[in-house]
């Protein structure tokens, strides 16, 4: 279980680990039953998400953060890249909303779009309580975790 913290926290904050790739591995390979794999990255990836949350939260407010702000703001910038920044403006603004911001974020770590990555970045932005970002991102990528470990699980018993 442990291990699976582990991964789950290095595949929340470096996305090219891929943390289903490690549960249906740990599931053909029968290291240990699909439950405690599936909390434990969904744990882990919590804690990563949480750490992207505080980053963004806590960092903007550091100097050279706002000095690289002041430097973009001079440059200009173009159509698809101006498309990219509406997009994330606009859903900084609902998930900034009661209403809309914890389904966003447990859509996010259930289904994959919009990414959780940038959910959680975003989210560090806004008002959200830290606590329930971190409840919505657990219980949600339980669930994923949950449904990709039994599947796999049961697949590897019906084959072999």
């Amino acid at each position: 279980m442990l291990t699976s913290i582990g991964f789950g926290l290095v595949s929340a904050l470096i996305p090219i680990v891929n943390a289903e790739a490690y549960i249906i591995a740990s599931q053909m390979s029968a290291v240990a039953g699909p439950i405690p794999i599936a909390i434990g990255i969904a744990i882990g990836q919590t804690i990563g998400k949480l750490l992207l949350f505080f980053g963004v939260r806590e960092g903007k407010e550091l100097s050279f953060v706002k000095h690289r702000r002041e430097i973009r703001k001079q440059r200009p910038i173009g159509p698809t890249r101006a498309r990219i920044r509406a997009a994330g403006v606009k859903l900084l603004d609902l998930l900034g909303q009661e209403r809309w911001g914890l389904p966003i974020v447990f859509v996010a770590a259930v289904i994959g779009f919009p990414p959780l990555y940038a959910v959680a970045l975003l989210a560090g932005a806004t008002t959200m309580r830290p606590l329930w970002f971190g409840l919505t991102v657990f219980v949600g990528r339980l669930c994923r975790f949950l449904l990709v470990a039994t599947g796999v699980y049961g697949l590897h018993d019906w084959f072999f």
